[in-house]
């Protein structure tokens, strides 16, 4: 069955938290800089184009939405027409823009969104990584300044711990166009009794690449006892040494600010990308992320094993590439 749309990119997300002082600094040491502050509302944007690439509002912490950028103004209608969405809407934040609201199975927030007006330039560059013998940078001098605040490029994923993997796969997959990049199980693939414990899942594109995953489906009977949140969402730095700077800034605020590494650093298996994890002070995961795989629609789905790796030599669920083990905390109820 065709989907409804096929989304193009992933543009913002949305979190409540009960102080926006304390978030607003959070991820000021994240790495992101203030767009608006009202009583109620807190807009922060990295140094990408994306005019704002997470939004607050205070309450009771918890995961509000995800907003996905539809391929044109006929898409927007299109899904606004389906049963789980609503009329278009005009934005009134920075850019502007359309949107249809809606929500998934588990109650989360999709907002599919057109029309909004990107920033003209990045607020930073990337200075060319030289590897092994392949020169890409001659005459130009690689500098980090001691303390430097992480630079991000833009809003890239989020995993949400679902109540049923499959089944809200296929309402993103049957209302938003996504693939299955992974689907992660707990033993043999080929056992019909071994448990689904996840899928990474990514943005039909045709031939142009997408990311690894735009939405990574965790089992919340398995990690959040039967809650569905938010897992973690995540941001794309602009290059390695970001995530490391990044590191280095909130090791060195933590125990000012109550801040939480929940893992990292390291290199997963499944989307290849560089991670490090972090809990803001109301226990909600953020990640910094960079070098991830990029498939176009053509790619296989695989199905895993994730309780060894892809050699076969793993120890233990989640292994990765290398760094640190899995917390035994990751994507737990706290996240909210």
């Amino acid at each position: 069955m065709e989907p409804i749309i096929k989304v193009k990119d992933v543009q913002y997300c949305t979190l409540q938290c009960p102080d926006l002082d304390i978030q607003e600094q959070f991820l000021i040491h994240f790495g992101m800089h203030t767009v608006e502050k009202t009583d109620e509302m807190l807009l922060m944007k990295g140094d990408g184009t994306q005019p704002f690439l997470e939004k607050i509002i205070k309450g009771e912490k918890k995961f509000i939405s995800n907003a996905f950028v539809a391929s044109s103004m006929d898409d927007l209608e299109k899904i606004s027409q389906a049963d789980s969405f609503g009329d278009i809407e005009e934005l009134s934040t920075p850019g502007g823009g359309y949107v249809s609201k809606g929500k998934d199975l588990d109650g989360f927030g999709v907002e599919v969104v057109f029309g909004i007006q990107e920033l003209e330039k990045e607020s930073a560059e990337t200075i060319p990584t030289n590897e092994g013998r392949k020169v890409n940078r001659m005459n130009q001098m690689k500098r980090f300044l001691k303390g430097s605040y992480p630079r991000i490029l833009r809003f890239a994923h989020c995993g949400l711990n679902a109540v049923d993997p499959q089944a809200s796969f296929d309402w993103y997959q049957n209302h938003l166009g996504l693939i299955a990049s992974d689907k992660l199980f707990l033993g043999d693939p080929k056992d019909p009794n071994s448990p689904l414990q996840g899928i990474f899942s990514r943005l039909d594109k045709g031939s142009e690449p997408a990311d690894h995953h735009t939405i990574f489906f965790l089992s919340a009977p398995m990690l959040s006892e039967g809650k569905p949140v938010m897992n973690h969402v995540s941001f794309e730095m602009f290059n390695i040494d970001d995530v490391f700077t990044g590191n280095e800034m909130l090791e060195s605020k933590k125990e000012e600010f109550n801040y939480f590494q929940e893992w990292g650093i390291g290199r997963h298996y499944q989307g290849s990308q560089l991670f490090d994890y972090w809990r803001n002070p109301f226990g909600q995961t953020h990640e910094h992320q960079t070098d991830g795989d990029m498939f176009d629609n053509t790619f296989p789905t695989r199905e895993l094993n994730v309780i060894t790796d892809e050699a076969g030599l793993g120890q233990e669920p989640a292994e990765s590439q290398w760094g640190p083990s899995i917390s035994n905390t990751f994507g737990d109820a706290n996240n909210g």
